[in-house]
């Protein structure tokens, strides 16, 4: 058997494998990505992402590619059409478009809501890991591992050819979906309400000019052949996706939705009983029909030893709200800089344990929220539906109430709204435009890969020594354009901020003064420079997790 070596291992190659691939990429780890698929799915799943997860794509250079193939500028509408069939009367009509306001506009960040089917945002995330010397290994499966206090090591299979090789790798990523075999060898249970609904999706070609009515870029909730049914545009020409739902209590499985019975479903929901329809593949391997599981849990944790869960495989919700996805590249690229600080010797590995400490508060919210908006449209309580929220404070306004900060407050709610944030430990950093050299930018551009020490001109002297960190000091080194940084941050003339890689601010003064801090012990205790790690010592022994098949 052939063996190699990574630093860090990723089961599962979608969005947020993808992600974390390149999050890490940017900071120079050495990383492998194994996907038993064949390919990207040809599927749009998430259509739009908001502009906090454009924030993200725009630290890891991708923003440009993104507005570049997104779908329709950001602040254009669609149109919702509720009714039986596409070629029938209209039950309700509304307009569908992504939310805008002052909360989520200019003000509250450099970047627009993007406009673009998954599918295609896989494969920018794809180039760009290769860019970053990442490797994607397609139809390769992680099947199983083992791991002790020195590291991981796992079998990975070729799915094409059977053939097996050991890959060892300081840490495991499991990014590999809703039924991760990661998370599952584990034993990491999950909570929350669970199953939802089941939907089998197919993509296919028709022309629908006629039943649609010059009805343009229409989004359509059908009861036919099934109340939940709906059908979106694909290429706003002849392509479209169709889903609709299934009933496994009832002994019904995807495998019975042949071509031949999807086609005939189609026709049903569209009202036309002689269309002409052509489905299409999803992968690579020639595949047309697919299921989806709807449903709202949450992983018990997210790490267990030097294993950790990012994306569907720690938790699911349903899409109302579309905030599935970007909770997902939010746990890639928190956890990718924690890995590449304990990977690179700057922190310790105790580090490492802040991640569930972090991301599960704001994963259970986001779920609350997202079943809050899913019970607003099904018209029926949704047991676990939190009490709704600023619709931005979801999106900006997480707030870690512990984890690798310094001063957090225990209590408070678990997000603000963007006007609301102002510096507090525990928060994204606010968006301030500022220019630098001449050329105009946002305070968001001076984060990663390390941390940034974001002073006013009365501390600059202060911040210029202190050691392994970028300090950056407004009005000498940047111009702060519309003289809201004092404002932005709560912070006076000699205030300071220190802002992780991640965005998120890790400790602040609102006024340095005389007695100024020693910024390398706190620095020390966010980074667990002097801790064991109690993660890893859990984690020793060798632990065989998961069956060979």
């Amino acid at each position: 058997m052939t063996s190699e070596r990574t630093s860090v291992l990723v089961a599962g190659g979608g969005l947020t494998g993808l992600s974390t691939a390149v999050f890490l990429g940017c900071q120079g780890i050495d990383v492998l990505v194994a996907e038993q698929r064949a390919g990207t799915l040809a599927h749009p799943r998430a259509r739009t992402i908001n502009p906090r997860t454009v924030e993200l794509y725009r630290q890891a250079g991708l923003e440009r590619a993104i507005m570049r193939e997104r779908q329709f500028t950001h602040t254009r509408s669609a149109t919702f059409v509720r009714a039986h069939t596409v070629a029938g009367e209209e039950l309700r009509r509304g307009e569908v478009a992504p939310p805008e306001g002052a909360g989520g506009g200019a003000e509250a960040s450099p970047c627009a809501w993007a406009p673009i089917d998954q599918d295609v945002l896989e494969l920018l995330l794809r180039d760009r890991a290769a860019e970053l010397g990442v490797q994607v290994r397609f139809d390769a499966e992680v099947v199983s591992f083992e791991q002790d206090a020195h590291g991981v090591r796992a079998l990975v299979r070729d799915r094409e050819t059977g053939r097996e090789r050991e890959v060892e790798a300081d840490y495991l990523v499991g990014a590999d979906g809703h039924a991760s075999t990661v998370r599952r060898s584990l034993g990491i249970g999950v909570h929350g309400p669970g199953s939802l609904n089941h939907l089998v999706s197919v993509m296919f070609d028709a022309d629908l000019s006629k039943p649609m009515r010059g009805r343009g870029e229409a989004y359509f909730h059908l009861d036919t052949p099934a109340v939940g049914t709906i059908l979106l545009p694909h290429d706003r020409s002849t392509r479209w996706v169709f889903s609709t739902p299934y009933r496994p209590d009832r002994g019904e499985t995807v495998a019975q939705h042949t071509e031949d019975r999807c086609v005939e479903l189609i026709r049903a929901a569209v009202g036309v009983p002689d269309l002409e329809v052509r489905l299409l593949p999803q992968l690579a391997d020639g595949t047309k029909v697919l299921g989806y599981h709807v449903a709202a849990q949450v992983a018990e944790t997210f790490q267990r030893g030097r294993v950790f869960l990012v994306g569907d495989a720690a938790h699911l919700m349903p899409p109302a709200g579309a905030f599935g996805a970007g909770t997902g590249v939010l746990d890639a690229h928190n956890l990718a800089w924690k890995l590449a600080a304990v990977l690179s010797g700057t922190a310790g590995p105790r580090l490492l344990e802040s991640y569930s400490a972090e991301r599960i508060p704001a994963v259970e919210f986001t779920v609350g929220q997202a079943l809050a908006q899913f019970a607003a449209r099904s018209g029926r309580p949704v047991p676990g539906a939190g009490e709704p929220a600023d619709y931005f404070a979801v999106v900006f306004g997480h707030r870690y109430a512990r984890g690798a900060l310094d001063g957090a407050e225990a209590d408070g709610p678990a997000a603000l709204p963007p006007a609301e944030l102002r510096g507090q430990v525990g928060t994204r950093a606010p968006h301030v435009v500022l220019t630098v050299g001449g050329r105009r930018g946002s305070t968001l551009d001076l984060f990663g890969p390390g941390f940034t020490l974001l002073a006013g001109p009365g501390a600059a002297g202060w911040a210029d020594t202190v050691p392994g960190v970028r300090a950056v000091v407004v009005g000498r080194d940047v111009t702060d354009v519309d003289d809201r940084w004092h404002t932005a941050y709560a912070a006076e003339h000699d205030g300071a901020v220190l802002v992780r890689p991640d965005g998120i601010v890790a400790w602040r003064r609102d006024s340095v003064g005389p007695d100024a801090p020693d910024l390398t012990e706190v620095l020390d205790r966010l980074l667990r420079r002097r801790e064991r790690s109690v993660s890893a010592v859990r984690g020793g022994g060798s632990t065989m997790a998961g069956a060979r098949r």
